[in-house]
Formats: structure tokens, C-alpha cells, sequence
């Protein structure tokens, strides 16, 4: 089959949103002062200041970043290529629940919006013309033991340009932060379990899909204010269920996989009271199967790059 753009175009959103908006988990911890048994507790407070202890953090936190990118792929189905493709987008998180012990470390909950916005008016048959996604998404966060996190995340993928009808998906995410067990090994692994539960994002029916991939860090360069780090991001993504039909019913279990190299460097010179300022550039090549193959204007093989500018805070 040859899908549509807007079809296209609501897959894409779901991997930015999972694939950027769940890496940052950001939780504090509410620790009221303790006191020994013959101190004063109207004291506390200013030996406490006078030891340098810092106070309980705000459970509340959030994060901002903007992409800009020369094309726009996701789970291997185009969506543009053309001209300038901006993708901002704004996560909110609350930690709720916060533990060192047990089989639950942190409970966060939150929410985001998601935009692609294209300066070639990708099948705009409304204004704003060149804004051509705008998706809004909750999400709950549960950390386990060993710094494994399981996130619960429910897309609507909506286009103010009205390119494409809204699509629904429920999504879960696994990921490992492996850094502490492995060190210099470390993978970060993580998979994520697409479910379309209104309309679909490729084909006829609505389905579901399985994606999966790591980041090994390859090189950090030390320094004192601009770290560099070195990542070489995989990821394959495959069909379960009606993900990558095509018009005669046949279906592609194998959807796509890249790789890629990645380069990231704090922006020390931002004052703290800003926020945490980075910035990074991401160079990423696909491979397509067949069906994305013919959906992709037959391209087998594609390069994408993309320079971000990430403020959290």
C-alpha cells in the first residue's frame, strides 16, 4: 500500500514523545529536618544552613526541548523531508512517592504536548497550515529496585493543519539505567509496547507494534564545565499485529532499524537559576522493510540529523 502522510505523521509523534519525553524521570525527595533527642529544634535550622545541607527539593519538575531536523521519520514511516522541520515540545512531572527501600523507589506522574511544525505545509488543508502536529499525552512513571522503570503513556495525536484524523495509542516502556551495574558497559536497554486503541497510525486496521533498542555511551571527555559525551544509539522496531499491513493483507514483521552516533555538552554558561541548559547533535541512518520501502518513496536506506537545545528544570 502507499499510506498517507497524515497516517504517517501520527506514528512519528509517538516515538519522539516516548522516545525523548520518558528519559527524563525527575523526582525529589521531601525530607523534613531530624533533630537528636537534647537539641533544639529552633536551632536546627541555622546549624543545618551553617553545614552547607541543602533543602528538601521540589517535587515538582519539568523539562523543554527543541529539535530541529532535515527529516521526519518514526518506527521507520515517513512523514516529511522537505525544507525546515522544528519539533519542540514540554513535559511536566510531580513525584508523588519517593522510598530507598522496597519493591517501589518512585512514583511520578506528568504530562506533555509534542508539536512538528513544517515549513512545507505537509498536506495542510487548514490554518495554521504549517503547524502539522500537536499531540497531548499523561503518563505515570513507577521506578523499581536496580533503576528499572516501567512508563504508562496514552497519545492523542492531533493536527491543528487538519493533515489527518486524531489517533489514540496506549503505550509501555521499560527502561534500564544500567550505569551503576555495568559502569563502562552500561547499554541503557529499553522497550516499548505500542497499542492503537482509535483509528491507525499505518494500513487499515488498527494495530500493535514492539520497538526496542540501547545507547551505549562510546567516550566522555572530561571537563570541569563542558563535559562531552559520546552515545551510539540502535533501535529496531517490528510488527505484532497489523502494524505494517499493506492493501493485500500481508504484513512485515520486521518495520525498520537505525543506528546512529550522538554528541551532548552541558551549557555551563546558563545560570543555574535558569535551569539545566544542554545541547546535542544526533546523526541517525534507517534501514526499511519492504512495505516502508514502497511507503517511503522507495527509499531503502536514509539519513537523518537533528540539533536539540534541552532546558530542565
Amino acid at each position: 500500500m502507499t499510506p498517507s502522510l497524515p497516517v504517517e505523521g501520527t506514528m512519528g509523534i509517538r516515538g519522539a514523545c516516548v522516545a525523548s519525553g520518558l528519559a527524563a524521570l525527575l523526582a525529589a525527595g521531601l525530607a523534613a529536618p531530624a533533630f537528636a533527642g537534647d537539641e533544639d529544634p529552633e536551632q536546627a535550622p541555622a546549624e543545618a544552613a551553617e553545614t552547607g545541607e541543602e533543602e528538601a527539593e521540589s517535587p515538582l519538575s519539568g523539562m523543554f526541548q527543541s529539535d530541529i531536523t532535515n527529516a521526519y521519520f518514526f518506527r521507520g514511516i515517513l512523514n516529511e523531508r522537505a525544507s525546515l522541520i522544528w519539533q519542540p515540545w514540554f513535559e511536566l512531572y510531580l513525584s508523588i512517592l519517593q522510598s530507598d527501600e522496597g519493591p517501589i523507589r518512585d512514583v511520578t506522574i506528568g504530562g506533555g504536548i509534542w508539536n512538528s511544525i513544517h515549513e512545507e505545509e505537509t498536506l495542510a488543508e487548514d490554518d495554521p497550515r504549517i503547524w502539522y502536529e500537536a499531540d497531548l499525552y499523561p503518563l505515570i512513571s513507577i521506578e523499581f529496585p536496580y533503576a528499572v522503570t516501567l512508563t504508562t503513556t496514552y497519545y492523542w495525536y492531533k493536527s491543528p493543519n487538519d493533515a489527518f484524523d486524531t489517533v489514540e495509542e496506549l503505550n509501555f516502556r521499560i527502561e534500564w539505567d544500567d550505569s551503576e551495574t555495568l559502569g563502562r558497559w552500561a547499554l541503557a536497554p529499553w522497550v516499548n509496547l505500542a497499542i492503537e486503541t482509535h483509528n491507525t497510525s499505518f494500513g487499515d486496521d488498527e494495530g500493535v507494534g514492539i520497538q526496542f533498542g540501547v545507547e551505549p555511551t562510546l567516550y566522555e571527555w572530561e571537563h570541569e564545565r563542558y563535559p562531552v559525551t559520546i552515545t551510539a544509539p540502535l533501535e529496531m522496531g517490528l510488527a505484532i499485529e497489523n502494524y505494517y499491513e499493506e492493501d493485500n493483507g500481508e504484513e512485515d514483521t520486521f518495520g525498520y532499524f537505525s543506528w546512529g552516533l550522538g554528541a551532548s555538552v552541558p551549557l555551563a554558561f546558563v545560570p543555574e537559576s535558569l535551569g539545566d541548559w544542554s545541547a546535542s547533535l544526533s546523526a541517525k541512518g534507517f534501514v526499511f522493510s519492504d512495505a516502508l520501502k514502497r511507503a517511503n518513496d522507495d527509499d531503502r536506506l536514509y539519513p537523518v540529523v537533528m540539533q536539540s537545545l534541552t532546558v530542565e528544570f
